[in-house]
C-alpha cells in the first residue's frame, strides 16, 4: 500500500506566506472533501508545536509545560484517517538537523514533502541567511531533492500565486478556494531606510539565493529571477521616515495594549489560584468558612 503524504510548509520568514495556514483553516471542509487535512486545530497550536521543536518557548514567553507534547498531539490526530496532511509554520525553516529529525520522527510512515517559500530579500532580511544550507538540511532529512519544493514569491508578494503553487504541489486546485476571507499578516513591516551599500548587499544576496536554488535538484515553482528583483530601490527618504514613524507608533500602542492585557490576565490568574486554594481547604476541612 502506498504511503500517505504529508506536506510541511516551513516558510521562510518573508512575511508573504504567513497566510497559508489561515487559508488551510478557512477552506478546511472543502479540502477534507478532496482528501486533504490540516490536523492542527489552530494556528496557536501549530505555533506552540514549532517553538517546542525549536526549543524557543522561553524566548516567546511560554513555560515548558505550555508547549510540551504539542507536536506529537497534532501528529497523532493526523494518523487517523487516510487523508494527505498539510502543515504550515514559518518558524520551522531554520530548524537544526536534530530538530528536523525530531519533527519528522513524529510522522514516521508518511512520505514527507517540504515546501519553502522565499521572496527577494528586503530591508528586513537577514544578510547572513544561507538559503542553500537550509535546503540541504531539509533535503538530507526527507531523502530526495524532488520532495523539497521551493515557491518563489512574485515581486508584488502575490498571495494568490503562492496559494496556487502550494495547491499544485499538494494536489488540489485553488480556483474555487478564494483568499477573500484570509486576513493580512499580524505585523506589517514597512521598508526601512538603509544605505546605498546595504541596498547593493541585498541585491547580491538575492543573486546568491537564486544560484543556491538553481544549483540544487529541488522542485521550483515560480521565476528564480524574481529573487533578484530590484524591489530595494531607494525610495523617498521622507516617505520612508513617515512610514517608519507610523509603524513605531502602532507598535508602541500594541505593546501598551498587550502589557495591559497581560497585567489583567496575571491578576486574574492570581485571583483564580487564591480561590482554588480556598476551595481545596474547604474540601479537606468542611469547618473552614
Amino acid at each position: 500500500m502506498a504511503k500517505r503524504k504529508a506536506f510541511l510548509h516551513v516558510g521562510l520568514d518573508d512575511r508573504s506566506a504567513d497566510f497559508l495556514d489561515a487559508a488551510l483553516e478557512l477552506h478546511g471542509h472543502a479540502l477534507a472533501d478532496l482528501g486533504v487535512r490540516r490536523p492542527a486545530t489552530s494556528a496557536e497550536e501549530m505555533f506552540r508545536a514549532a517553538i517546542e521543536i525549536r526549543r524557543e518557548h522561553h524566548a516567546w514567553g511560554y513555560d515548558r509545560a505550555e508547549v510540551e507534547g504539542a507536536w506529537s498531539r497534532i501528529c497523532r490526530r493526523g494518523y487517523k484517517g487516510k487523508d494527505t496532511l498539510v502543515f504550515s509554520q514559518p518558524l520551522l525553516a531554520d530548524a537544526t538537523p536534530d530538530q528536523i529529525a525530531l519533527l519528522l520522527d513524529a510522522l514516521a510512515g508518511f512520505k514527507i514533502h517540504v515546501v519553502v517559500t522565499v521572496a527577494a530579500p528586503d530591508t528586513w532580511s537577514d544578510p547572513d541567511l544561507d538559503l542553500g544550507a537550509i535546503l540541504d538540511r531539509w533535503t538530507t532529512s526527507v531523502g530526495k531533492p524532488e520532495r523539497v519544493h521551493v515557491v518563489v514569491v512574485p515581486p508584488d508578494r502575490g498571495r494568490k500565486a503562492v496559494w496556487k503553487a502550494f495547491g499544485r504541489i499538494v494536489g488540489f486546485g485553488t480556483a474555487s478556494l478564494p483568499l477573500d476571507g484570509v486576513g493580512k499578516p499580524l505585523v506589517e513591516r514597512p521598508q526601512r531606510l538603509v544605505s546605498t551599500e546595504r541596498q547593493e548587499a541585498l541585491r547580491e544576496l538575492g543573486r546568491r539565493w537564486e544560484h543556491q536554488v538553481a544549483s540544487r535538484e529541488v522542485d521550483v515553482h515560480g521565476d528564480l529571477t524574481d529573487l533578484c528583483d530590484n524591489g530595494c530601490a531607494v525610495a523617498d527618504p521622507q516617505e520612508l521616515i513617515h512610514s517608519s514613524d507610523q509603524a513605531l507608533n502602532d507598535a508602541l500602542r500594541e505593546l501598551e495594549r498587550l502589557a495591559r492585557r497581560n497585567d489583567t490576565l496575571t491578576t486574574r490568574v492570581v485571583e483564580l489560584e487564591r480561590k482554588r486554594r480556598k476551595l481545596r481547604r474547604r474540601e479537606s476541612d468542611p469547618s473552614v468558612a
